[in-house]
Formats: C-alpha cells, sequence, structure tokens
C-alpha cells in the first residue's frame, strides 16, 4: 500500500489558484513522486471565480475533469465548447496534439475540480472530445464505472489502460473492492471519510495498490466521495 496524505502533496498556491498535486508536476517536482505506473497527473485545483488557464497545448495524453464544485469552461482547438458541472466527466484524448482553455464560468464563487492524465494506450491518435453526465443533481450511495476502456453506454470510454470508479454514498457502508482489468489502482478521496485496511484517510488522501490486491472500503459515518483509478503497467 501506498500512501500519498493530502498534506504532504505539492503545492502551487497564486492569486487565483490553490493547487495539490499528487504527482510532480509543472514548477513542482519531486523524484519520489513522478506516476504510479500509467497514471501520471491528480490534481486538485480550486480556481478563482472567472479565472482559468489560458490556451496551451497537450499532446498524447488522457485528460479527464472531474467537477466537484462549481463550473468549468472548456474550449479547445477541435472546435469543442464545453461547460463541465458537478456529475458530468469530460475526457479530452490530446493525441497528434490540442490547445485548449478552462476557465471558472462563475464570477461569484470559486471552482473546485479534479484533473487527472492517463498514459494513453497509442500515440498520435486523432485528438477527441467527450463529455457526459454520470450522476444527477442530489443522486448519492453508488458505485460505478465512469469512463475506462470497458465504459459501457453510462460511461466516457479512454483511449488508455484504465478504468475509472466513482463511489458517492451520504452513510456508512461497507465496498468490497478487487481490480476488474489492470493489477494496480489508486483510490482518490474528494469528499468525506474512509477506513482502508484499519487506517483512516480524508479529503485529498491517495492510496496505491498493486499485485491485484483486494480491499474492504468502509465509508465514515456521513458518507464520502472517492474515485478509484485501475492502471495498467
Amino acid at each position: 500500500m501506498l500512501i500519498r496524505k493530502s498534506a504532504e502533496r505539492g503545492k502551487n498556491n497564486i492569486s487565483w489558484l490553490d493547487a495539490n498535486h499528487t504527482f510532480s508536476f509543472g514548477q513542482y517536482y519531486d523524484p519520489s513522486w513522478t506516476n504510479f505506473h500509467q497514471l501520471l497527473v491528480i490534481n486538485e485545483d480550486t480556481i478563482a471565480p472567472a479565472m482559468g488557464f489560458g490556451t496551451h497545448p497537450h499532446k498524447d495524453m488522457e485528460i479527464i475533469t472531474y467537477v466537484i464544485d462549481g463550473e468549468i469552461k472548456h474550449r479547445d482547438s477541435m472546435g469543442s465548447l464545453g461547460l463541465i458541472t458537478p456529475g458530468e466527466i469530460q475526457v479530452m484524448s490530446a493525441g497528434t496534439g490540442v490547445a485548449h482553455s478552462e476557465h471558472n464560468n462563475l464570477t461569484d464563487r470559486p471552482t473546485h475540480l479534479l484533473q487527472i492524465w492517463v498514459h494513453p494506450s497509442k500515440n498520435n491518435l486523432k485528438p477527441r472530445y467527450d463529455q457526459k453526465r454520470v450522476y444527477e443533481k442530489g443522486e448519492e450511495n453508488f458505485f460505478k464505472v465512469i469512463a475506462g476502456i470497458d465504459a459501457g453506454s453510462d460511461a466516457i470510454t479512454l483511449n488508455a489502460e484504465s478504468q475509472i470508479y466513482l463511489g458517492r454514498y451520504n452513510h456508512p457502508v461497507t465496498i468490497d473492492f478487487s481490480p476488474k482489468h489492470f493489477n494496480q489502482y489508486w483510490v482518490q478521496i474528494v469528499r468525506g471519510e474512509l477506513t482502508i485496511n484499519d487506517q483512516v484517510f480524508k479529503n485529498g488522501d491517495g492510496i496505491g495498490f498493486s499485485n491485484k490486491e483486494s480491499i474492504s472500503i468502509k465509508a465514515g459515518l456521513n458518507g464520502a466521495e472517492f474515485l478509484i483509478l485501475e492502471v495498467g503497467e
């Protein structure tokens, strides 16, 4: 079990952005935390009202955006224009190259999100944009696939060796989890409290597992929201 506590993550705090980096990113570099197998980035960002990231390029990367609170406006060189809100997931396959911008669409409050990068299964793919609602407003008490190589009709397909699950509960619950496609996976806590293998974890904590290990996840008294990311080697 590999543990990354929230307070130990890399920081990038500027006037309009409060960013926490699970792995090395931008000006933050830690040789001990460069990736977890095919998982390269988990950034937890809080973006000030009406602020955001100007147009910048990407290539050969699966970029997943999960909005926790607020709204993020996406525009890219493919002509895609999207507004991502809680309950939706957005995926951009950068492929041969794409430029995009991301801004907090709200003028009165911050937007809080996770951005996740995973290595694509092939390079030089045609760039792609996709967005899908994966839960309705107020919907809780579920655990399901929201993106991956085996997505089905209710999730987004990824061009990567990855399968992403979302759990949202408002009460105590115990889930037994075993990876379905790959030998390793990462648990990222979005909100609340989880007990995993008798250790307690809270908002922003991340835990990595290898060797196709099975775990028991227990949500706390007020429940929890969390992602599990299965990834290839």
